[in-house]
């Protein structure tokens, strides 16, 4: 297992996040080359790890990405991993939270871990960059598209920590409106949580890519990273609002 650490550029550091990629591209991708530097400047210390199919493929033997259910049990151990000595240090879980986030397929992962049975003790909670709700291909079919969404989304209802999605107005997955639509971001009738389970932010104007129209971004004194700043300084502030005293 091999997991890139790139360390906080501000101290005291506000949070250690294993951050996970999507189905068709590695934390070495574009995308993250854009997200991560924004995380350690906020003060984060990113923990960018690659699934062993992604790591196959990235060797020449190209692999399909599994079902995300099935890339669980590998998010467990790499959790394991990060809660025991790294360089012969010890991770100080207690003094530093250990948040999970994901990209896409990666964001489904870290969903689908915390509304298990069993989330360790030190994940505080999680943040999804772009959740894919439902594939472009199935949104063609309306009885496809509302049994997908009801898949991916009933759950998130039921989550045992915060989470934080991260969503383009323009995702061709489902924006922002579309979860919801769908229910995300309330928590279920008879649940006994003491927090809203999952909050959608959207972010106006972007892509499952965070990319902005042209016209747009020409327009945005911060562009072309106007939506991966909106989204890391909103992920930094939910980090906060969780370990507030």
């Amino acid at each position: 297992m091999t997991i890139l650490v790139y360390p906080a550029a501000t101290q005291p550091t506000l949070a250690r996040l294993l951050l996970l990629h999507g189905a068709g591209a590695s934390v070495q991708s574009a995308f993250f080359q854009q997200l991560i530097p924004l995380l350690t400047a906020v003060g984060i210390e990113v923990h960018a790890a690659n699934f062993a199919y992604m790591a196959k493929t990235m060797a020449g033997q190209r692999q399909v990405a599994p079902k995300a259910e099935k890339l669980v049990a590998e998010l467990e151990a790499m959790i394991q991993s990060l809660s025991q000595t790294e360089n012969g240090a010890a991770l100080a879980a207690e003094q530093v939270p250990l948040w999970l986030a994901g990209k896409s397929l990666g964001g489904r992962v870290v969903s689908l871990y915390l509304a298990g049975a069993e989330v360790a003790p030190q994940v505080a909670g999680g943040l999804v960059f772009g959740y894919p709700l439902c594939p472009p291909a199935k949104a063609k079919d309306p009885v496809k598209a509302a049994q997908v969404t009801l898949l991916r989304s009933s759950f998130l209802q039921q989550l045992q920590r915060p989470l934080l999605i991260c969503q383009g107005s323009r995702d061709a997955f489902g924006s922002a409106a579309d979860l919801q639509k769908a229910g995300v971001g309330q928590a279920a009738p008879d649940s006994s949580l003491d927090f809203v389970p999952a909050t959608v932010l959207e972010l106006a104007l972007a892509d499952h890519d965070f990319t902005l129209p042209k016209s747009q971004a020409r327009q945005t004194a911060t562009a072309p990273h106007a939506a991966f700043l909106q989204a890391v300084t909103a992920a930094a502030e939910f980090i906060r609002s969780q370990h507030a005293v």
